[in-house]
């Protein structure tokens, strides 16, 4: 069914524009409801600071003359100018020190004039006896301050008067900034102690504004000392606290501040009075929008609450954990109100014209998600199953990850210990001090608990490592067991399992490779002797034969016999040798030779077959641990192979070479038959290149030829490139 998709907007449009009318009203309504401009909290703070300006700057500013005099030094003041810059003798050798380096820097470069060296001499002399005398005359100074406190009482009080003159300088700009900023202000105040009176301006009838001061309505009560700490552009000296030196008390006016009609109509008062009228009809505007949009939004809503119908979605949505579908709603409406607000915002910063269109689309596409969630929650909330919820398995989580307490316990001390260790760097750089604290704590906390946490993962990567190449069939070695950790643990049970894999693998591979063998194409290489066995008895029953034809008939039942012997003999001792129920006699054996041996013993086959053999070994001896008969017996089924199958009169390759730690074999030729594409199979049981078996033999040549190598620790790898026919053997030699 297709989705309204029009009515879903106009929904989430009206939901968003009721959403922040809502928040504007929260935000704003303390503001503009039942308030004018003087009641706004902008003309109540400019208030707060021109009062609390006033005071100190015009009403009730200290006499400097009975400021001076009220001056006072301390002891601890006299103690701390002595000894600001170190004792007597530290200060004395520093101011040594400092000039002589002056002093010894005054020398002049030579001059061949007589007359041009005096005068520079003289000029040097000069120098060096102004910087003599200004030295000792800051020593003097220096020793003066540790015999005489009265001495050091007068440069502290004259340091407090230059102080005390600043202060003032400072006041009287202050006030000079005030006055002039704050000229629509007009006030008409009283000392209520000393009954002075302090105007400006006139406060008439026609006033906009006006603030009256009583003891029914509260004095207007600031101290008379003035901080620079809040108009510091205005102070030019070095300040410190002189609340004692000034006298700091609270004074007391009574009065009017009053701001005229006059100056509500031009100026700057006029912009921020009409602005704060237009910000109000704004948010009155935005409140009514906002309640003819949430009445809308209730009457729509049940006309056309099918809108929010989507069943994909919906099916998407309940497939969910039920947790995160609670998340996704909250997430969802957070946002939305979000970017609500700041679309509400821009309509007051900005009267409406630089709404932000992209958050305005953006807070209705939440909405929208979120309206559609609302129905979905509440089905979903009625059928919920808490057990597969992502909270749920969070907390199965923790209570599987302390199944095993030492490995929880340590975990969590390592994770608090590495936590604070960073905090504790970051905090730092930030507090040099606490380098005091943070070195040792990195040397005999941090670093080795880092290494502990190091070695630990590093233990479970080999321990991860081994399983995984168990897992891909290599057994390798033991895993070594470190300490008695939970992780050593672990090692020595993959160990167990190890061992106890092996063992399976043996019993299975025998078991397999026993039935395999005796099963695979067994029936058809057995039946064909056991047939002609069966014929030719059964001609010999034939009375009427002559002596000739029984004489045949035997030979051929000989011959079958014998080759189902061979098939047979064959059969077994590759199932032995694939199962590994065979020792081997493994002896020091020159490979070279046994090669050799080997062709020099199928010479004669091989002259009468019309194949040129082509063998190449060297005279050097190969020598490899291996059994000496076995061993005979893959290469004089290799060489019968290829005697067998090779095309006449093509050439046979026979090569052995060393390569590195290996004895290379090598035999290639020109095949007779099609040997096809899966070149693996020709060292199967029972598998042959003459397909119809038209040849002699058992099949089993290669196969045995397998075994044997496999059983040495050696390879045996067929390849196939058209007709050729290539097998390459490797064994290890020493």
């Amino acid at each position: 069914m297709k989705r309204p998709l029009g009515k879903v907007i106009v929904l989430s449009v009206l939901v968003v524009i009721a959403v922040g009318a809502f928040i504007t009203l929260t935000n704003l309504g303390r503001e503009y409801i039942g308030k004018n401009y003087f009641d706004s909290s902008s003309f109540q703070q400019e208030l707060d600071e021109f009062e609390s300006a006033l005071v100190p700057l015009a009403l009730a500013v200290p006499d400097i003359e009975a400021v001076k005099k009220n001056i006072v030094v301390t002891s601890s003041e006299i103690e701390e100018h002595r000894n600001r810059y170190g004792n007597l003798e530290d200060q004395i050798y520093s101011i040594e020190r400092n000039y002589e380096d002056r002093i010894n820097s005054t020398t002049t470069e030579e001059t061949s004039d007589e007359g041009d060296a005096a005068q520079e001499k003289d000029v040097e002399n000069t120098v060096k006896e102004s910087l003599i005398a200004e030295r000792d005359a800051k020593i003097a100074d220096i020793k003066k301050n540790f015999e005489s406190d009265e001495y050091v009482e007068d440069k502290i009080r004259k340091e407090k008067e230059e102080e005390v003159d600043a202060y003032f300088q400072s006041v009287a700009k202050a006030k000079n900034h005030l006055l002039n900023e704050k000229d629509d202000f007009n006030y008409e105040l009283k000392n209520v102690e000393t009954g002075e009176v302090f105007t400006n301006g006139t406060i008439g009838k026609k006033m906009a504004f006006k603030k009256v001061y009583s003891s029914d309505n509260g004095y207007l009560k600031e101290p008379n000392t003035y901080s620079p700490a809040i108009n510091e552009d205005y102070y030019d000296g070095a300040y410190r606290d002189l609340s004692d030196t000034l006298g700091s008390r609270y004074t007391r006016f009574e009065g009017t501040i009053a701001i005229s009609e006059a100056s509500m109509l031009s100026g700057n008062r006029s912009y921020e009075y009409n602005y704060f009228k237009t910000r109000q009809l704004i948010f009155y505007s935005v409140i009514v929008v906002g309640i003819l949009s949430a009445v809308l939004f209730v009457f729509q809503w049940r006309k056309n609450r099918k809108s929010f119908i989507f069943e994909k979605g919906r099916a998407k949505y309940e497939s969910l954990p039920i947790d995160v579908q609670i998340v996704l709603i909250f997430v969802s409406g957070f946002l939305a109100i979000l970017f609500t607000e700041e679309a509400m915002l821009s309509v007051f910063h900005y009267g409406g014209y630089d709404i932000p269109i992209g958050g305005f689309i953006i807070a209705v596409i939440l909405t929208a998600a979120t309206l559609y969630q609302i129905p979905w929650l509440k089905e979903s909330l009625s059928t919920a199953d808490w057990k597969n919820s992502l909270t749920v398995h969070g907390i199965k989580s923790l209570e599987g990850f302390f199944l095993n307490r030492s490995i929880g316990v340590q975990t969590i001390i390592m994770l608090i210990v590495v936590f604070f260790w960073g905090v504790g760097t970051v905090l730092m750089a930030s507090i040099p001090e606490l380098i005091i604290l943070w070195i040792p704590c990195t040397l005999f906390i941090g670093i080795p608990v880092l290494f502990i946490l190091l070695s630990r993962m590093a233990y479970l990567n080999r321990i991860i490592g081994k399983t995984e190449e168990m897992v891909k069939g290599n057994d390798g070695s033991e895993i070594k067991v470190n300490g008695r950790s939970p992780i050593a643990k672990l090692a020595s049970n993959v160990n167990d399992l190890r061992g106890r894999v092996q063992t399976s693998q043996i019993e299975q591979v025998k078991s397999e490779r026993l039935k395999t063998e005796l099963i695979t194409n067994v029936s058809h290489d057995l039946r064909t002797p056991l047939t002609s066995i069966i014929t030719y008895t059964d001609l010999l029953k034939n009375p009427d034969i002559t002596e000739e034809e029984r004489a045949s008939y035997i030979a051929i039942l000989d011959k079958k016999s014998l080759r189902l012997k061979t098939l047979i003999e064959d059969l077994f001792e590759v199932s032995k040798m694939a199962s590994g129920n065979i020792e081997l006699d493994k002896r020091k054996v020159d490979l070279t030779q046994l090669l050799q041996q080997a062709v020099a013993e199928h010479q004669e086959d091989i002259d009468k077959s019309g194949l040129d053999y082509r063998v190449t070994i060297g005279s050097k001896p190969i020598m490899s641990y291996v059994d000496g008969q076995k061993w005979w017996r893959v290469l004089d089924n290799l060489i019968i192979n290829t005697l067998k199958y090779s095309l006449p009169n093509t050439r046979v390759y026979v090569n052995l070479d060393q390569l590195d730690d290996h004895a290379v074999f090598v035999f290639k030729n020109i095949a007779k038959y099609e040997l096809g594409d899966d070149v693996a199979e020709l060292t199967e049981r029972f598998k042959r290149a003459d397909t119809s078996r038209h040849t002699e033999g058992s099949g089993l040549g290669l196969a045995i030829a397998q075994s044997i190598v496999d059983l040495h620790g050696g390879s045996l790898v067929t390849e196939v490139d058209g007709d050729l026919f290539k097998v390459t053997v490797k064994i290890p030699v020493i």
